[in-house]
């Protein structure tokens, strides 16, 4: 059922973002005098389509749902009548046609700017932006953070949220740009705290920005390490371990949390450790032997249990929203970032300086869209306007047979002052479909990787 489930919504997200994206083709097109012979969402045969007159625009739904095509009269691509001429897509201006290709990727861009306005009216859970922990050597702790500091301003921006500016920080560290925050100390104490730019000098693409490259951890609810859920088949169940059993120290040391049992589960694959575990008033000791699991090339133990759930996980989090002109500012806002980052990270990945397992192919994206719908509408939403980004600058990309390789025919033709030649455009159309097979090719590559992790 899962497969089902992340196949259905991989399918519904590639059926919105390929019909924005032609839109945009279809809807420029005509606004600038072209003939639109049909619109497709789907390649292969034709399963569904309407059209009310032969010389109206056929509608149709293609076999294969990856994709999709917008076909405009070219006398390039077929014999055109003479009444019809001033009508096909050849015949235009460079500007005209300039807009044409152009509008697919801006159809793109504006959908992830509206979903973004969307869900940032709607609104969403975060950890508030207080410090439980500042990182030993970080650039953090240089600065002078301390426990307990509250975020108030990160550069001038006012933070509501832990996560909430997450985007914003990774384009000024990738940018080696200094930061200011501005924290509350104590009752009423605001002070003003600066991490130079010579701190991200070299710094790696994380995510995680706030913990793993400036040095900051929120604070979070202690989980009791006391078992909620037990595993069958898995490594507690066979040592006897029960639902309940609240486990004080692993091999003689303390366990004050849910947090320290996982990390000395994590650092002890394949060894045997005691537990002494409190039962129903009754201590006693239970010896397990993790299992063994690879995640991101590295082995960790794990025996099978879960943990209680709640915790007072309610009292860390906030609700971040924007009303409907800052929401505005914050999707346009949003939106550029995003592009902005997919543009480094591809430039980084050219260079050698970022890993290529980036590249995700359909079944990481699939695993992705299921998820992110089961966790609730708005984060499936946040997921579509990612990968509308994506899609839109990919399409950019100067490769021929994507929009930005056509636009790239266009610079020539007005550099030149005429077009590129036929035998130009299909050597440039074998190069371009070969990169693309070669993409493809990583992207599977990477989702097998990943799927045998």
């Amino acid at each position: 059922m899962s497969v089902v489930t992340n196949l259905g919504f991989f399918l519904l997200a590639v059926a919105v973002l390929v019909s924005f994206h032609e839109f945009g083709h279809f809807i420029v097109a005509r606004w600038m005098g072209v003939r639109v012979l049909k619109f497709s969402v789907g390649f292969g045969r034709t399963v569904w389509r309407w059209q009310t007159d032969p010389d109206k625009t056929e509608y149709a739904i293609g076999l294969v749902p990856l994709g999709g095509y917008v076909q405009m009269l070219d006398e390039r691509e077929g014999e055109v009548e003479p009444s019809q001429r001033h009508l096909a897509f050849n015949r235009k201006s460079l500007v005209r046609r300039s807009a044409i290709v152009l509008a697919g990727p801006a159809a793109n861009l504006l959908l992830a700017v509206c979903l973004y306005w969307v869900t940032g009216l709607i609104g969403g859970s975060d950890l508030a932006p207080i410090v439980k922990t500042v990182v030993p050597g970080s650039p953090a702790a240089a600065a002078g953070f301390r426990e307990s500091d509250r975020i108030v301003l990160i550069d001038g921006r006012a933070v509501q949220g832990w996560s909430q500016h997450r985007l914003y920080l990774l384009n000024q560290v990738s940018r080696e740009r200094a930061l200011h925050f501005d924290v509350e100390r104590g009752e009423s104490q605001l002070i003003r705290l600066t991490i130079p730019a010579v701190a991200f000098e070299g710094a790696s693409f994380e995510p995680s920005v706030l913990a793993r490259t400036v040095g900051l951890i929120p604070r979070l609810p202690v989980l009791p390490a006391a078992v909620g859920a037990v595993l069958e088949g898995g490594p507690a169940e066979r040592s006897g371990l029960q639902v309940n059993d609240l486990v004080q120290k692993i091999d003689g040391k303390a366990i004050e949390g849910w947090g320290d049992l996982v990390n000395v589960v994590g650092a002890n694959p394949e060894r045997e450790l005691s537990f002494r575990v409190l039962r129903a008033g009754e201590t006693l000791t239970v010896r397990i032997t993790p299992e063994s699991t690879r995640i991101e090339d590295k082995l960790i133990g794990r025996i099978g249990i879960q943990s209680r759930p709640g915790g007072g996980l309610a009292d860390h989090l906030v609700q971040v929203r924007y009303g409907p002109v800052a929401g505005v500012t914050h999707a346009v806002e949003t939106t550029w970032l995003m592009s902005s980052l997919t543009v480094r990270l591809l430039a980084d990945m050219l260079v050698g300086k970022a890993s290529t397992e980036s590249i995700s192919g359909p079944v990481s994206i699939a695993r992705y869209a299921g998820q992110s719908a089961k966790l609730g509408p708005v984060q499936f939403l946040l997921f579509l306007a990612v990968l509308s980004v994506s899609l839109g600058v990919l399409n950019l990309l100067p490769i021929p047979v994507l929009d930005g390789g056509h636009l790239v025919y266009f610079l020539v033709e007005a550099i030149q002052g005429k077009p590129v030649s036929q035998r130009v455009m299909q050597w440039g159309q074998q190069l371009g479909i070969g990169i693309i097979i070669l993409l493809m090719a990583l992207a599977f590559y990477n989702d097998i990787l990943s799927l045998l992790r």
